[in-house]
C-alpha cells in the first residue's frame, strides 16, 4: 500500500511501533539511530539472557520491516546527513522532547525548509504546545495522566497500569494513522504538514467516551478490579482465569441462558437458577443478594474447569466466554496459527530464528506484513540514499492560496458507509467523519445497535425516545448520518447497494457471514464499485475455524493476552479498564483504509480488507511473543512495578482516593528524586544503582508512599516535574475536565443534543497542522438523516420515499 513512500523514523521505544506498521504497509523505512545505537537495544530482556546491541528482544520486537544507519545529531556532520535524508524524504517520525530537535536545528520549521512536502509527525506524551508539553512522561505516567489507570486495579489498593507499555500501543499506530493521512492531503495539495500527536488525549481514547459521559452524568465511577460495573468479569477456573461478562442487554441474554444450560447439563446449575427469568434481567437494576447469588453459582462452575474446558465449549454454544491467554497460549491460539499470524524470522548473525506476529490486517491486493528483520546498528550505513522522487501536485499548490491549501479538511468529499454495532466500528469511522468524510450509518429501528440500549432497564424501557438517550452510542458518532433500514426487506439491500456504488470506502464489523447472507458480500460489493475499498473489522476476522466466535471487546482483550498482564503478581487479572480491543483495533482500521486509499490513488482499484481486532492486539503485544519463542519466557503481570526501573509505582497523596505515579529509569532520576525529597535516611548508597534499588523495591516503596502522602497530587507533580522527576498525578474523569492541556489542545467540544441537552464530545488524540478535523454534529437521531440520504444522494422522489417507509423498508 506504502510502497512509494520513504519514512524517517527518529523515534525512541514510544514510537517504533509507529515506523513498523508504515513497514509493513511497504513503506521504506529507515531507522535513525545515535552513535551505540538506539537506548532499546541496551535495554533488556537478550536473546538467551546474553546482552548485547543486537541481542534485545524489545528491539528485535518493534523493529521489524525498517532499514537501519547511524545519524548522530550532536555533531553538525550528522545533522547534515539527516538533512540531505530528509530531501528525498516522504515522512519524518520523532518522539523527542518538544523544542529539542528545533534547538540542533532540525526540527519542523527546518526540515520544512529543505522538503516542503515532508509530513512530520511528533509522538510525546502531551502535545507539542501546552502547560504539560515539556512534562517527562513514560508510560506509567501517561496512563495515570489519560484516566485509564484511576479506573484499573482493586478496589482496596492503587491505581494500576498493565506491565506493557499501553500507552505506546494507542499513540504509535495513531501516529501511523496521522502520517498517512497528512500523505493523504498531500496528494491532493502537494503540502507536507506537521502531525502532532498527543499520548495522553489517545490514552482518553481507551476510556470510550467514559470521561466524557460523566460530564454529562457527574457520577463519579471507581475501580472494581474484576468486575466491569457492579457485574464480574474475570473469574478463577482450574488452571488460570476467564473472561466472561454477567452484563445485560439483548445481545447478551442468549449468552447467559446456555450458559446456564451448560451448567445443568453438568449437574452444577440449581433449580432457581435453572428458572431464571433472563429477559428481564439488568445488571444495573438487579439488586445485590440476587446479583450475588448468581455470581457465587457461576463461580462455582467455572472454578470447575480448565480454562481449555470452558473455552471448547464456549465455542460450540456460543457463549462469551475466554481464556485469559498468556505468552504460550497466544502462541498455541488455534485461530491464530490458522490464520498464519505468526511468522518465523531469522537472524544470521544471532543464529537464531525467533517467531513474530506477522501482520494486523489482510489484504486483497497488497501485502501487509514483516518485510525484513530488524536491521544490526548500521548495517545500512553504505546505502545510497539519494532516489528519484514523484513530485506530488505541483500545479495543484501553484493553483491553491495558502488560506485554501491550510483549511481543506483531510478526507473533505471521501463518501463512507458504515454497518454494524458496537464501539471499534464507530471509532474507526470517528477518525474520517471527524477530518471532513461523509460518513453514512446503516441502522435498523427494529434491531437497533446494542450501544443505543446499554442504558434500557425494565423500567424505561417502553419511553418512546429511550433509544434516543444513549449516551455512549451519541459520544462515540458525532458528525455522521443515520440512515434507517429494515435489512430483511430486499428493498433496503438494494438501496445499500446504490450506496455502496456512490462510496468510497464500506466498513463494517458483523460477525462472518451476515453481510453475505444480505447479498452484501465483497464480491458483490467491488462489482458494483470497482474502486470501492471493503474492510471488516470483527473479533477474529472474516476466516479460520473459529471466525464464528461471537464474543466482545472483554473477550477479545482476554484472548490478546492484556488481561493475564494487568493487575498485582499474588492477584487476579483484570483490565485495563474497558475493552481495549475495542480502543485499539480502530487505529489499525483506519490506517489501513488510508492506506488502500493511497494506493487506489496509483492503480485506481478499490480492495478487501480484513483486520481482526483480536489479532490487532497480539500485533501491539509483539514483544511477548517473541519473548517467549526466543527464550520460552512468559511475562507476567508485575502491578506497576517495572523490569528495568526502579522506583516504578503509584503512591498515594493527600485526600480521597488521590494518588501520583513515579517512574525514575536511571540512576540520575533517582539523585533527583532524593534531593527533591530532602534525602530521606531511609534512602543509601545502594540505591545509586538501579540494581540496589530492584532488590529493595518494597522498601523504597513504603518510603515514597510515606513521603508522598503529605501532599496534594497536582501539586506535587508540578514539584517533582520542576526537579526533573517523571511524576504525574493519576487523573479521575473529574479531573480530566478541568486538565489545562486538554483545554490547550481543545480536547473537548461542547454541543447540545435533543435528546440528552448538552455534551461535551472528544477529540481524537492526532492533529493535522494544515488539515485541521472538527466535531461539529452531536451523534444522530435514528433516522436523521432518511430524506436527506435517499433524495440527496440516491435521487429518490417524496412519494418513492413514502412507499418505502410504507413497506417497512426504511424503518
Amino acid at each position: 500500500m506504502l510502497s512509494p513512500y520513504r519514512v524517517l523514523d527518529l523515534t525512541d521505544e514510544r514510537g517504533h511501533l509507529a515506523g513498523k506498521i508504515l513497514g509493513d504497509l511497504g513503506a521504506d523505512v529507515v531507522k535513525l539511530e545515535p552513535t551505540g545505537g538506539d537506548p532499546l537495544r541496551r535495554k533488556g530482556p537478550f536473546l538467551g539472557g546474553e546482552p548485547g546491541a543486537e541481542r534485545s528482544l524489545r528491539w528485535l520486537a518493534g523493529n521489524t520491516s525498517k532499514r537501519g544507519t547511524v545519524v548522530d545529531l550532536t555533531e553538525a556532520p550528522g545533522r547534515e546527513r539527516l538533512l540531505s535524508l530528509v530531501a528525498d524524504a516522504d515522512a519524518l517520525l520523532e518522539s523527542a522532547t518538544p523544542g529539542a530537535l528545533d534547538a540542533l536545528g532540525v526540527g519542523w520549521e527546518a526540515l520544512r525548509q529543505v522538503n516542503p512536502g515532508l509530513v512530520y509527525c511528533a509522538i510525546t506524551a502531551f502535545g507539542s504546545t501546552g502547560p504539560y508539553a515539556r512534562f517527562e512522561a513514560g508510560d506509567l505516567a501517561v496512563v495515570a495522566m489519560g484516566g485509564n489507570a484511576s479506573m484499573t486495579g482493586d478496589a482496596d489498593g492503587p491505581p494500576t497500569r498493565c506491565s506493557m507499555p499501553t500507552s505506546f500501543y494507542h499513540a504509535a499506530p495513531t501516529a501511523a494513522l496521522g502520517t498517512a493521512m497528512a500523505l493523504y492531503a498531500r496528494a491532493r495539495t502537494g503540502r507536507g504538514q506537521f502531525v502532532d500527536v498527543s499520548m495522553q488525549e489517545c490514552q482518553l481514547g481507551s476510556l470510550l467516551s467514559g470521561a466524557a459521559q460523566y460530564a454529562l452524568t457527574g457520577r463519579l465511577p471507581t475501580r472494581s478490579g474484576g468486575h466491569m460495573g457492579r457485574t464480574r468479569e474475570i473469574w478463577p477456573a482450574k488452571d488460570g482465569q476467564v473472561s466472561f461478562g454477567l452484563r445485560g442487554g439483548l445481545a447478551r441474554i442468549p449468552n447467559l441462558i446456555a450458559t446456564v444450560d451448560y451448567m445443568k447439563e453438568c449437574g452444577m446449575a440449581p433449580q432457581w437458577l435453572r428458572d431464571f427469568d433472563w429477559t428481564h434481567y439488568s445488571p444495573i437494576t438487579v439488586d445485590d443478594e440476587t446479583l450475588a447469588r448468581i455470581e457465587a453459582a457461576f463461580a462455582a462452575f467455572f472454578a470447575s474447569r480448565t480454562m481449555g474446558e470452558l473455552y471448547d465449549e464456549a465455542l460450540k454454544r456460543r457463549i462469551l466466554l475466554a481464556p485469559c491467554n498468556d505468552a504460550r497460549s497466544i502462541a498455541e491460539q488455534v485461530q491464530l496459527r490458522s490464520r498464519a499470524l505468526f511468522r518465523e524470522i531469522g537472524y544470521p548473525h544471532l543464529d537464531a530464528r525467533i517467531e513474530h506476529p506477522d501482520f494486523f490486517a489482510k489484504a486483497s491486493r497488497s501485502k501487509i506484513g514483516i518485510r525484513s528483520r530488524a536491521p544490526r546498528l548500521g548495517e545500512h550505513d553504505d546505502t545510497p540514499w539519494a532516489r528519484p522522487r514523484e513530485r506530488n501536485a505541483t500545479k495543484r499548490v501553484e493553483a491553491l492560496d495558502d488560506g485554501a491549501a491550510q483549511t481543506r479538511a483531510c478526507f473533505d468529499g471521501l463518501k463512507v458507509l458504515e454497518l454494524g454495532a458496537g464501539a471499534a466500528g464507530p471509532v474507526a469511522t470517528g477518525y474520517f467523519a471527524e477530518h471532513g468524510a461523509h460518513v453514512i450509518r446503516i441502522e435498523s429501528a427494529a434491531r437497533p445497535d446494542f450501544l443505543r440500549m446499554l442504558h434500557i432497564t425494565a423500567q424505561n424501557r417502553d419511553e418512546p425516545d429511550i433509544l434516543e438517550r444513549a449516551p455512549m452510542f451519541v459520544l462515540l458518532n458525532p458528525n455522521k448520518d443515520s440512515l434507517t433500514l429494515n435489512m430483511k426487506e430486499p428493498g433496503a439491500v438494494d438501496l445499500v447497494k446504490q450506496l455502496a456504488a456512490w462510496a468510497d470506502v464500506v466498513s463494517e464489523n458483523f460477525a462472518p457471514g451476515v453481510m453475505a447472507k444480505w447479498g452484501l458480500d465483497t464480491e458483490t460489493l467491488r462489482a458494483l464499485n470497482p474502486r470501492l475499498v471493503v474492510v471488516s473489522g470483527c473479533l477474529f476476522g472474516q476466516t479460520g475455524p473459529q471466525r464464528s466466535y461471537p464474543g466482545f471487546g472483554g473477550q477479545g482483550s482476554a484472548i490478546a493476552g492484556f488481561n493475564h498482564l494487568t493487575g498485582r503478581p499474588d492477584g487476579a487479572a483484570h483490565g485495563p479498564y474497558a475493552t481495549i480491543t475495542d480502543s485499539l483495533a480502530p487505529r489499525y482500521v483506519a490506517t489501513a483504509i488510508v492506506g488502500a486509499l493511497l494506493e487506489r490513488d496509483r492503480s485506481g482499484e478499490g480492495q478487501v480488507i480484513d483486520v481482526s481486532q483480536i489479532e490487532t492486539g497480539v500485533y501491539s503485544l509483539s514483544e511477548i511473543v517473541v519473548r517467549y519463542s526466543a527464550n520460552k519466557e512468559i511475562e507476567a503481570r508485575r502491578g506497576n512495578r517495572a523490569e528495568f526501573a526502579a522506583p516504578h509505582g503509584v503512591y498515594p497523596c493527600r485526600g480521597d482516593d488521590s494518588w501520583i505515579a513515579i517512574a525514575v529509569h536511571d540512576d540520575p532520576g533517582w539523585r533527583r528524586l532524593v534531593q527533591a525529597m530532602g534525602a530521606p535516611d531511609w534512602t543509601h548508597a545502594e540505591h545509586d544503582l538501579t540494581s540496589g534499588r530492584l532488590a529493595d523495591s518494597e522498601a523504597i516503596d513504603a518510603g515514597i508512599a510515606a513521603w508522598t502522602r503529605g501532599f496534594d497530587a497536582h501539586a506535587l507533580m508540578q514539584t517533582l516535574q520542576a526537579e526533573g522527576v517523571e511524576a504525574c498525578a493519576v487523573q479521575t474523569y473529574a479531573d480530566l475536565q478541568d486538565d489545562p492541556q486538554l483545554a490547550h489542545r481543545e480536547h473537548w467540544v461542547e454541543l447540545e443534543h435533543p435528546h440528552l441537552g448538552p455534551l461535551r464530545f472528544e477529540r481524537s488524540g492526532l492533529r493535522l497542522g494544515d488539515s485541521p478535523g472538527a466535531i461539529t454534529r452531536p451523534g444522530p437521531v435514528l433516522g436523521e438523516h432518511n430524506r436527506e440520504i435517499l433524495a440527496g444522494i440516491l435521487g429518490l422522489g417524496e412519494a418513492e420515499i413514502e412507499a418505502l417507509v410504507e413497506a417497512g423498508v426504511v424503518a
